[in-house]
């Protein structure tokens, strides 16, 4: 049994959980080593949209609805009650998951506090496709008004706040797509998303 806080490799169906799975001889299935069951893999793309606390992220999520043909929008906040098993737990359920919307032709996009980076070691990274980031992001005076306003039971404490300007100054510097989600509204910001998310989609299907 794993311990609480690891998720559990993803394994054979036919040996059981001792026996890990391992990339097969082509990227669409997944080999057991032992008896070589093979699990059919889609690895369809999964889009981050990542961003500290109060950059706008549920609200985009809610703005995309609609916008994105062959791919599946989700809050990650949705699952956060399975955190209470991990991080890497709950990280590793959304790329479960993305797996399963994968299996049905769809790409994923999921919005929240998540990175590319955090995703990478997980056991079932090896599920999904290309991972593609991108952050939400507004200046640090703004972030600070945002999260000021919120009510006290989101427990938005000086020492908080700051912590959320030290992390957006990190994901600013790191990001390779970024969204300015001051300058522009939310149907603004979704429609880049789009642009971006139906861009990769398109170089991938050119491929």
């Amino acid at each position: 049994m794993n311990p609480v806080g690891r998720p559990g490799e993803e394994f054979c169906m036919e040996c059981g959980p001792d026996t890990g799975l391992h990339s097969g001889t082509n990227d669409r299935v997944a080999c057991c080593p032992r008896c070589g069951w093979e699990r059919p893999l889609a690895r369809r793309p999964v889009f981050v949209l990542t961003g500290a606390s109060g950059a706008g992220k549920t609200t985009i999520a809610e703005s995309l609805a609609g916008r994105l043909e062959g791919c599946a929008v989700f809050d990650v906040d949705l699952t956060l009650h399975v955190a209470a098993l991990g991080w890497d737990v709950w990280r590793n359920t959304w790329l479960q998951l993305a797996h399963a919307v994968g299996m049905n032709g769809q790409a994923t996009l999921l919005c929240g506090s998540v990175t590319a980076a955090q995703l990478a070691g997980l056991p079932a990274r090896m599920l999904v496709g290309p991972v593609h980031e991108a952050v939400l992001d507004c200046p640090d005076h703004e972030l600070v008004r945002r999260l000021s306003a919120r009510p006290t039971w989101r427990g938005s404490t000086t020492e908080w706040i700051a912590e959320q300007v030290r992390w957006a100054a990190v994901l600013r510097a790191e990001a390779a797509h970024g969204f300015d989600t001051h300058g522009m509204g939310p149907d603004a910001v979704a429609a880049g998303v789009a642009a971006w998310v139906n861009s990769e989609l398109a170089t991938e299907a050119a491929a």
